[in-house]
């Protein structure tokens, strides 16, 4: 990862070393430049499960393969579903019998209404033939609701796909048992993939969510970057590795398969500057560590300086050094002087 602000050692003329009263010298300056963290990433997606049963029973067929494309709703396997069906046919019997008795409460209340309205029955006959087809009404709904819950029930038997995809995994044959809790396969939707990567703690607050990342698939087809303009960093952090995660789904198309590894490029927000000197531009003696700075006049002066981490041929001052100031580039001559 590159640093939003890095303070950079040029020449005086070109990037080339300047003579200063003899003394080959660099300016300390600064310059902004773009900040980014490099991730590897994981492709991973959006719709995936494993299918199970919801009844038990004996797997009597297996519909499809590792690898096969299947529509959404279509049949993968059965259970055998024997006594399922006899309850259907029972309660679709029922809730028949229940409808015709629904209709014949419904004439028989029709003519009392007609009775009634010529003085031919009593109010209380009217009430009964009222009950009655009150009755059979709810007999009617209650046997028609066991015989869709029966159906339904049944349908359980036969395991079908809840969207379209890839089965990626099979676990049962003809024969196995089936029961509630046990995986019979797993299957994924290539039509919605997104990649999955971590970024460290320290970094999280650096994010900047609004700017767009680039994505680089690492090899095999559809091996141009894309940019990903709609990407987010979950607000939680993982106790075990003390990272991030940052989702973001990719475009329809996209020519990629789930689990494989992809280079993230995110945009960070910048940084304080660095200060970094050439290493041979440092100079220890005991416990003193210093630069000489060379001032207008070409007079070099040892400065004390607060070091940080070695990055290549630099390292990184901490405190002592601002932009806009020389260093000689050889201390021992800077000391002669």
């Amino acid at each position: 990862m590159k640093s939003s602000m890095v303070v950079w050692i040029a020449g005086l003329a070109a990037g080339l070393p300047a003579a200063a009263a003899g003394l080959a010298t660099y300016t300390v300056g600064a310059r902004a430049a773009g900040a980014a963290y490099a991730a590897t990433g994981t492709v991973e997606a959006v719709r995936q499960g494993t299918l199970g049963a919801q009844v038990s029973g004996r797997v009597t067929q297996v519909l499809v393969r590792n690898g096969d494309a299947v529509r959404a709703g279509q049949p993968l396997l059965r259970i055998e579903a024997g006594d399922a069906l006899d309850t259907v046919s029972a309660t679709s019997a029922a809730a028949a019998g229940a409808e015709a008795r629904l209709v014949s409460a419904r004439a028989d209340y029709a003519r009392a209404q007609q009775l009634r309205a010529k003085d031919y029955l009593s109010v209380a006959g009217m009430q009964r033939a009222e009950a009655a087809l009150r009755s059979a009404e709810a007999e009617a709904r209650a046997t028609a609701a066991q015989a869709n819950a029966a159906r339904t029930r049944a349908g359980w038997h036969t395991v079908t796909a809840p969207y379209a995809g890839h089965v990626t995994e099979l676990w049962v044959t003809p024969g196995d048992l089936a029961t509630p809790g046990r995986p019979l396969l797993a299957l994924y939707d290539p039509a919605a993939l997104r990649v999955v990567a971590q970024v460290p703690e320290s970094l999280a607050g650096r994010l900047q969510q609004n700017e767009p990342a680039l994505m680089l698939p690492r090899s095999g087809a559809g091996a141009a970057p894309v940019t990903l303009t709609e990407w987010r960093a979950v607000p939680a952090i993982d106790p075990v590795t003390h990272s991030v995660e940052v989702r973001s789904e990719l475009p329809a198309g996209t020519m990629l398969e789930p689990g494989q590894f992809v280079s993230l490029r995110l945009p960070l927000k910048a940084a304080a500057p660095e200060v970094r000197v050439p290493r041979a531009a440092v100079l220890r003696r005991s416990e003193v560590t210093g630069v000489y700075v060379v001032d207008d006049k070409g007079a070099a002066r040892l400065r004390q300086v607060r070091l940080g981490p070695v990055i290549g041929d630099e390292v990184l001052v901490l405190a002592g050094l601002q932009g806009g100031e020389q260093v000689a580039l050889d201390p021992v001559a800077a000391a002669r002087q």
